[in-house]
């Protein structure tokens, strides 16, 4: 909630109230995600370097303890930006590659749990404006402030190390397995990806960058990402104005909110779910995809006079589409090695889905409000693109296999042998390395 609360202040006159406007805020919301990028990679170099369970929960007091509004937008994203890195490393080292997408899905539903029920909490907390001096919306960052440092704490003395390190603090001295259960939970994942027996031992290196930054599949995905994820800033941010200028009322528009949110958590938990029970990601991603197409779509062709609730259902359809973006990360993340590689594309990637929220920011201006008809044919337009960049990954993926797997099945066993022995390819630019569909 502390995260994502945002959207909830300005319905509540966040920026009137402090004597500028919406466009104001869109430059802060720009301001936000060039820092939260740039901070994403040296972040994940120190949750290596100490450990992601200790990094995560340092993030989280660090960004609970900022109190003003441009200012205060820079340094929380600053104590923001490694969190979620640091979580994607941290889950990568506890689960195998076909569970990665699920859980991923929860991360990211769990995020989507939190704006509803700042939502439906902002739906009383906003009815606090005055008392103590305050206004409803500072309220309401005091009161979201206040949890993120209790579960701050927490997470420093519940959060294990990883499966081969449990014991300690709250969590007892025997730790959570016994010793035969630590060495099946570590023997699993080591035989689902052999890179990861140097997941706790190896560090970063300048090699591990190159590899990174001449991957241009990995560019594939970044790119897909930034231009996907592109079209959520102006919809999330705006979706309590918006309903409030239909002609329901802040608080109400506020409570309104809460339905989208629980059926983009809903759909986009049973989607990854699928896409790791039959192994496949760019075709369930296609789900979301489309979803979000028809909805802009849906909100461009309404008449201007249109009802208020047709407002709301187009609306709420456009915010619930489902979330590609945890089975995204899995796809990529089992797709990129050595670890060293893998840690950095996981910092990038969640770079690009923030870095296009400064473009992301100027999709919805003031003189196209409220219906926003340029804005959503500028979403319609984004979501096709990266429909078609989930498809060419896949295509792509899927011919390196063949070509790879038809080398490799024409060499003899002594030139197969050589290669092991003397290639100079690394990790997923190995020959003997099949990609996952």
């Amino acid at each position: 909630m502390d995260r994502t609360n945002l959207s909830n202040a300005i319905s509540d006159n966040l920026a009137a109230d402090l004597g500028f406007t919406n466009d104001d805020v869109n430059m802060t919301i720009m301001v936000y995600a060039i820092l939260f990028t740039i901070f994403t990679l040296p972040s994940n170099f120190v949750s290596k370097r100490i450990g992601a369970h200790l990094w995560i929960p340092i993030l989280m007091n660090a960004w609970g303890n900022l109190p003003g509004f441009f200012v205060i937008r820079v340094l929380i994203s600053v104590t923001e930006a490694g969190f979620i890195p640091a979580c994607l490393y941290y889950l990568t080292s506890w689960y195998k590659t076909k569970e990665l997408a699920t859980r991923l899905a929860w991360f990211w539903g769990i995020q989507s749990l939190a704006s509803a029920f700042s939502g439906l909490i902002s739906f009383g907390i906003f009815r606090l404006r005055g008392v103590g001096g305050l206004f409803g919306w500072q309220w309401l960052f005091l009161i979201d402030g206040i949890f993120t440092h209790v579960i701050g704490f927490f997470a420093f003395v519940c959060l294990p190390a990883r499966p081969s390190r449990t014991s300690g603090l709250f969590r007892g001295k025997k730790g959570w397995f016994t010793e035969r259960q630590m060495k099946i939970a570590v023997t699993r994942l080591i035989h689902d990806d052999i890179s990861k027996t140097e997941q706790h031992n190896s560090r970063i290196t300048l090699e591990d960058a190159k590899l990174a930054i001449t991957d241009t599949k990995v560019w594939t995905h970044l790119i897909c990402t930034f231009v996907g994820y592109m079209s959520i800033t102006p919809i999330t941010t705006y979706l309590p104005s918006m309903l409030r200028d239909s002609g329901f009322e802040t608080t109400t528009a506020n409570l309104l909110t809460v339905p989208s949110y629980i059926i983009n958590g809903i759909f986009s938990i049973l989607i990854a779910w699928s896409s790791d029970r039959y192994g496949e990601v760019s075709l369930h991603a296609m789900v979301g995809v489309l979803w979000s197409i028809g909805s802009f779509a849906a909100l461009k062709v309404l008449p201007a006079n249109t009802g208020p609730w047709n407002t709301f259902a187009a609306a709420t359809m456009a915010a619930a589409s489902p979330s590609w973006h945890g089975m995204h990360i899995a796809w990529m993340s089992s797709n990129i090695a050595p670890v060293g590689k893998r840690v950095l594309c996981l910092s990038a990637i969640i770079g690009s889905a923030n870095i296009c929220a400064t473009p992301g920011a100027l999709i919805y201006q003031t003189w196209d409000a409220p219906r926003y008809y340029y804005g959503n044919t500028i979403n319609v337009i984004l979501q096709a693109v990266c429909g078609f960049l989930f498809m060419f990954l896949r295509f792509r993926y899927d011919l390196t296999n063949r070509w790879r797997a038809h080398k490799w099945n024409n060499m003899t066993e002594e030139e197969r042998q050589h290669y092991c022995e003397n290639t100079k390819d690394k990790g997923s630019n190995r020959l003997d390395f099949r990609f996952h569909i």
